[in-house]
């Protein structure tokens, strides 16, 4: 059992929160409270049911206080941690930002578990950013919390391939399978002391701002393999325009195109081999199945 003692932040729902606390607790960590944001208060892109036992739930049945403040950074709720006298902070999904004076509580400091290669996609919702920028690696970032957001020398990292097709669900799942195996190991590190930490480079620093309506019209100027990505991650939310009216794409592919007979439009439908493509920097990008006012209709009638 270990002695140091250890408060974790997280939120309920949230696979990272559940299933990385099922681990702490596995491993003997001393919880010596837990914190949640306000059920309903946090907006997220990953959809799948969380498979893992509640943050709310592990508190009733482990007999630990649970905590709900509406602002963490508030003074009366930071007097309230400070009387747990917290070695440790480890955060595992709270969305809300952590300011100075509650940092400062835990004499080791405060730890925040990413989904991402930091300092690339630091900020709201890196799994979404990592497949819309077309990325081919993800990963979880273990580090130290500071005065910026996702800005905290790292502790530990993980790296996944991002393979073509793959959702927001499936990326965090290979992340969750890799990031899950290093509580043991800083528990060890906790308890000795010897947490190891390295500085970022920022000039790789990406920061994440929240998802818009914007975000999902498709730039026909990006290459047809981060088109298809996007479509594939999240099938008829992303779209494109055509004489004012917004067409979701459910299904698409990747086309071969002979290079040097290229002259086309971009972001104007043409069909080839039978096929309804837009042509890309690299490629065409074929659509398959369009989404029109909730209903599926045959991408070919586009062209006039």
């Amino acid at each position: 059992m270990y002695k140091k003692r250890i408060v974790v932040f997280g939120t309920r729902g949230q696979e990272l929160t559940s299933r990385h606390l099922e681990k702490l607790v596995e491993c003997g960590a001393n919880i010596v409270a837990l914190v949640e944001a306000p059920p309903g208060s946090i907006i997220s892109v990953h959809k799948v049911k969380n498979p893992y036992e509640d943050i709310n739930d592990v508190a009733a049945r482990l007999n630990i206080p649970l905590f709900s403040p509406k602002d963490p950074n508030d003074p009366e709720f930071i007097n309230t941690i400070k009387k747990y006298n917290p070695n440790v902070i480890i955060v595992l999904c709270y969305q809300f930002f952590l300011k100075k004076r509650l940092l400062a509580v835990p004499v080791m400091g405060a730890i925040n578990f990413h989904n991402s290669p930091l300092p690339r996609h630091a900020g709201r919702h890196p799994g979404f950013w990592t497949i819309w920028y077309g990325d081919k690696e993800s990963g979880m970032v273990v580090h130290f919390l500071d005065a910026g957001i996702d800005t905290g020398d790292i502790i530990y990292q993980t790296k996944v391939p991002v393979l073509p097709g793959d959702t927001i669900d499936k990326v965090y799942k290979r992340v969750f399978d890799t990031s899950e195996k290093l509580i043991g190991r800083l528990l060890d590190d906790i308890e000795n002391e010897s947490i190891p930490r390295k500085s970022q480079d920022f000039s790789k620093y990406l920061y994440n701002y929240e998802i818009t309506e914007k975000d999902y019209e498709l730039d026909f100027r990006q290459s047809a393999e981060v088109l298809f990505g996007r479509v594939k991650m999240a099938p008829g939310k992303f779209y494109f325009l055509m004489e004012g009216q917004k067409y979701g794409i459910q299904d698409c592919s990747i086309m071969e195109e002979p290079v040097k007979n290229r002259n086309f439009e971009t972001g104007v439908p043409y069909v080839m081999n039978k096929k309804l493509v837009f042509v890309t920097p690299r490629k065409y990008l074929q659509v398959n199945e369009i989404i029109k006012d909730g209903k599926s209709i045959d991408p070919l009638l586009l062209v006039k």
